[in-house]
């Protein structure tokens, strides 16, 4: 799966918290993620929007940005950490700071198994 795929992906299966997700269509959406994120922000730079003099400042764009990500995020991160095997559900574990580094490294890892409660590898051919 490439970039393309993956963001047309994440972004048909917007609400679809269920099923499965490989590696690259996750890690290539993050990726996505993040360079759109970093364009927004330029363009609100140029624009005037955000003043570089001030920390910590978010733009309008970004704010709507980040709102919109935060739900595909937590979509394909659902699939992603049920085609591991666990319940995407995990991802409350964000509130102790662990947790954030317990699924990080959960989405890096492999598939375990062909088959699992959430439907097939999505990288095995049918």
């Amino acid at each position: 799966m490439n970039m393309k795929e993956a963001v047309i992906s994440v972004l048909t299966n917007w609400k679809n918290f269920s099923g499965r997700a490989s590696r690259s269509e996750f890690w290539y959406f993050m990726l996505a993620s993040i360079i759109l994120g970093l364009i927004v922000s330029l363009i609100e730079l140029a624009t005037g929007l955000v003043s570089i003099e001030e920390s910590n400042a978010t733009g309008p764009l970004s704010s709507i940005l980040n709102l919109l990500l935060a739900i595909l995020s937590i979509a394909v991160t659902s699939r992603r950490l049920q085609d591991y095997g666990y319940s995407g559900w995990w991802q409350l574990s964000y509130i102790t700071l662990i947790g954030i580094f317990v699924v990080l490294l959960w989405c890096m890892l492999p598939a375990k198994e062909d088959e699992n409660q959430w439907g097939r590898n999505p990288l095995l051919k049918s």
